[in-house]
């Protein structure tokens, strides 16, 4: 935490030195329109001299000896509200006289305070113009109990209506103490104000123009472009300044103030793995024939003629499990006439729906969501043991566990071949201390100067495909961020989150469900494998998102050194992009063990105190001997173990450490360990907004009329 402050300390030092402070303008509920806001405020110091880029609004003031650049992003946008978020130093918000936000606004006020908040300055215009003095202060009051209620650092408001009013808000955001996000003290930044690139074939030269902010900037480090991946720096030199404090006739040549060398980062972000990595060689003629002899135990005398006619155990138990496989194919036959006749009951059902005319717009597979959630939540983990196969064939990558709290189990086991792609640190937290400890110390020949930060400058991204550029022209809102050391490279990310309240669909951790995640400064798709946020070393998989407790959601997906916001999105059947949970990054942890727990049932047959006969649990002998090992317990807590097998339908005899009653049910737990689904994307597309902004479309009052701010 004091390595952070003092980060944040030079970083303040130097913002307030070089680069103009970077202001956000969000109108809430029917606020003032922020472009007329800020027309308005211009007009309180003949001095200022105002400019314009295509992404902000500038003022330089000589009265104060500063320059202020104001971003106004459409709120309904959430992608261009975060993105200026990310680089500014403040947040202005206008708030409305009545204090009412539509739910939009509560959405939003949600998500940017998951994202992380930089320094807030309120604003409540047409406040100053309320006559009344006890109504006046009765309308501040309302406005800071609503402020107050959001949680915000500052619950102070200020007015924007005489002149006197706006000179004292520019001088507030001139010198208030600016709060720096963690990503903005960690990461080098810049908000483009211009792009250009020059083509060749079908990548090109990106050339991005704006003022470097944050720590020292370095050419070896790679750059973020959002949406479209990492990218290698050439050079960074200096640009003319569009928008000087004072004026200078003086043209200034470029000068470059950084050059790649040899120490660039590499842009591989996954291991190549080899195919015949861990095959061995095929046996000899001569070593089967060994292994052979060593492995059939015969009675001496025995000739090898003789020996093959030897039947040894295994052989006599496959003959058995023929049988028994025949005997359940017999008995299935036999209850094929019912299973018919529920098929013909469930097309009944649905031609009865369809005659009465149920809404074609309803999603089934919601509906059937909800419907395995509700089972879920009755009946945790619960399935029904198979009778088309045996128990031991289906759930043979399973195994039982005496404790799942301190049984062991081994990290490095039977590990899936997307393992073999992926980067794991030998010490996580050593390597995050020595990342961040570099920050703002960078002597290499590669780093800016510290005289050089804050300056407007060039930087020039190398081998860019051209679809870049062009999907790039319509940005308004585009900012860069350098990343750390090892950020490139792929690993299991672990996060902690928690459901938001306005998602109220079930949301399973299956392969088909891909959510959309917001890390940081990165943006991408991917399924995400829900766990328990609990102590320990195994972690029980979540089949559903829970509704209150917080869990661990784990990707694959880029390394990044926590902490670091997180917001989840997905999108729904309409295309329209919805909030899912929000939390923050736990770890990058490959080594975390999640484990799918298979409850099997069976009930009591017969009980003789401690003594039962356990039914329906298998369906045939040789299941019930190997899972004979494995501990039974019952939801009234008592425990038990399998005795012996009764007969050859799967009828088993147990025994309790106290006596069951004719209610209880006999458990049996599995475990195997799962792993999330490589299917990781950049996220590029734009999705339709929120279903709250189609409920909340209200216009803003116009400050032209002023009269309409006014409360009698």
């Amino acid at each position: 935490m004091a390595r952070d402050r003092k980060m944040a300390d030079a970083m303040e030092r130097r913002r307030t030195s070089n680069a103009p402070c970077l202001v956000t303008v969000i109108s809430l509920g029917t606020g003032a329109r922020p472009t007329e806001f800020l027309k308005k405020v211009a007009t309180c110091d003949e001095t200022i001299i105002q400019t314009s880029s295509p992404s902000t609004i500038d003022f330089a003031i000589p009265r104060f000896k500063s320059r202020l650049s104001f971003l106004t992003p459409p709120k309904e946008d959430v992608d261009s509200v975060l993105d200026a978020i990310r680089a500014s130093d403040v947040l202005c918000f206008l708030w409305p006289l009545s204090g009412e936000l539509s739910e939009w606004d509560e959405q939003l006020l949600t998500i940017v305070k998951a994202a992380g908040l930089p320094t807030i300055v309120s604003v409540v215009p047409g406040l100053g113009g309320i006559q009344n003095h006890k109504k006046k202060e009765d309308v501040r009051k309302g406005i800071e109990f609503v402020i107050q209620k959001w949680s915000m650092s500052n619950s102070g408001v200020l007015p924007a209506d005489s002149v006197s009013d706006n000179l004292q808000l520019l001088r507030t955001l001139n010198e208030t103490k600016k709060k720096p996000l963690t990503l903005q003290a960690r990461h080098s930044y810049m908000l483009v104000e211009n792009l250009e690139g020059s083509v060749d074939g079908e990548t090109c030269t990106l050339v991005a123009q704006g003022y470097l902010r944050g720590p020292e900037w370095n050419a070896n480090n790679l750059i973020h472009l959002p949406g479209y991946g990492d990218f290698q720096i050439s050079k960074i030199e200096t640009a003319a300044d569009p928008h000087p404090l004072k004026p200078s006739s003086k043209p200034q040549d470029p000068q470059i103030i950084a050059s790649a060398d040899d120490k660039i980062q590499s842009l591989d972000s996954e291991i190549q793995p080899d195919g015949m990595d861990g095959e061995q060689t095929w046996p000899t003629q001569e070593e089967l024939e060994e292994a052979d002899k060593e492995m059939r135990r015969v009675p001496k005398g025995t000739s090898s003629y003789q020996a093959a006619w030897i039947l040894e155990e295994s052989d006599e138990d496959e003959e058995d499990e023929d049988e028994d496989m025949d005997d359940e194919e017999e008995e299935e036959e036999e209850e094929e006439e019912p299973e018919g006749m529920e098929d013909l009951q469930s097309e009944a059902g649905e031609s009865e729906m369809e005659e009465e005319g149920i809404d074609e717009d309803i999603n089934m597979s919601e509906v059937e969501k909800y419907r395995k959630e509700r089972e879920n939540a009755q009946w945790p983990d619960e399935v029904d043991t198979p009778m088309d196969q045996p128990a031991r064939i289906r759930f043979q990558k399973y195994r039982g566990l005496k404790s799942f709290r301190t049984s062991t189990w081994d990290p490095k086991e039977n590990l899936p071949l997307d393992y073999a792609r992926i980067f794991q640190f030998q010490n996580y937290k050593n390597t995050k201390k020595n990342v961040l400890n570099k920050i703002g110390n960078d002597d290499s020949d590669a780093a800016i100067s510290k005289k050089h930060n804050g300056v407007f400058a060039s930087v020039f991204i190398e081998k860019v495909p051209v679809s870049v550029l062009e999907a790039y022209k319509e940005t308004k809102n585009l900012v860069l961020f350098q990343l750390l050391p090892h950020e490139q490279k792929m690993s299991v990310v672990n996060m902690v989150l928690k459901k938001h309240p306005s998602c109220t669909i079930p949301i399973s951790s299956d392969e088909n469900q891909k959510f959309i995640f917001y890390i940081g400064y990165r943006q991408f798709e991917a399924n995400a494998l829900f766990s328990s946020n609990s102590p320990g070393d195994k972690f029980k998989m979540e089949r559903f998102m829970p509704q209150e407790k917080t869990f661990v959601a784990t990707v694959y997906a880029p390394i990044v050194f926590n902490p670091a916001t997180v917001l989840c999105f997905r999108q729904d059947d309409k295309g329209r992009q919805e909030l899912v949970a929000t939390g923050s990054v736990l770890d990058t942890n490959p080594d975390r063990i999640v484990l799918k727990r298979t409850v099997l049932s069976g009930h009591p047959y017969k009980i003789n105190r401690r003594a039962v006969v356990v039914r329906y649990m298998f369906f045939n002998r040789e299941d019930i001997e190997w899972f004979k090992p494995v501990e039974l317990y019952t939801p009234s807590g008592r425990r038990g173990h399998i005795k012996e097998a009764v007969g050859t339908h799967g009828h088993m005899k147990c025994r309790f450490d106290q006596q069951l009653n004719a209610q209880d049910s006999v458990m049996l737990n599995l475990y195997k360990r799962v792993f999330p689904v490589w299917n990781y994307s950049l996220f590029n597309r734009n999705l339709n907004p929120s279903r709250f902004v189609e409920r909340s479309r209200v216009e803003s009052i116009n400050l032209v009329n002023e009269d309409a701010m006014e409360m009698e």
